[in-house]
């Protein structure tokens, strides 16, 4: 009996813990390009990890992504922090006086994260599971590339509601990140 279970217990050690379903890269897309791609993971200490892909520079309200210019960089995150439903993850901002950009991920599913702009009245982003390798673009250099597309776009979603918060969105403007 002992010898037949063998068998059963080396391939259940063998076979790696079922990964945590925010771990792996998630792209946010506008108007058909990605504009950012994260990538979070755990080291073997259960500590969380994050870099965030983004253009060099960009202009952004939140909801509207112009003047994206590269090529991409990756910024390491300073703090991932595990909440009730998911993970916060905080990136420096090194303009002047800035604070850091702080992102909140939930799963919804295991190809599509959530993820919440700590600190603004934007409604929540909805990203896709992606491969790590997933390039930012394609951006055309005049072009404005929206989270809501205009209602009567081809395959236009309604737009996602907007949640109440108590912090005031940043005034639109260049951000040079």
């Amino acid at each position: 009996m002992i010898l037949r279970l063998l068998p059963l217990l080396a391939l259940l050690l063998a076979t790696p813990a079922a990964a945590d379903p925010l771990e792996g890269s998630w792209a946010l897309k506008a108007g058909g390009a990605v504009i950012f791609r994260f990538d979070l993971s755990k080291d073997q200490g259960g500590k969380w990890h994050g870099s965030w892909a983004k253009p060099t520079s960009f202009a952004s309200d939140g909801d509207n992504f112009s003047k994206l210019k590269g090529p991409p960089k990756k910024v390491p995150s300073m703090t991932a922090l595990e909440t009730p439903d998911g993970i916060e993850v905080s990136f420096d901002d090194p303009r002047p006086g800035a604070i850091p950009d702080i992102f909140d991920f939930k799963p919804i599913d295991s190809d599509a994260v959530e993820m919440t702009y700590v600190g603004t009245k934007l409604a929540p982003y909805t990203l896709e599971r992606v491969k790590s390798d997933t390039a930012l673009g394609p951006w055309e250099a005049d072009a404005a590339y929206s989270r809501n597309p205009p209602p009567d776009a081809p395959d236009a979603a309604p737009p996602a509601p907007v949640l109440p918060s108590t912090f005031k969105l940043k005034p639109s403007a260049p951000t040079g990140r």
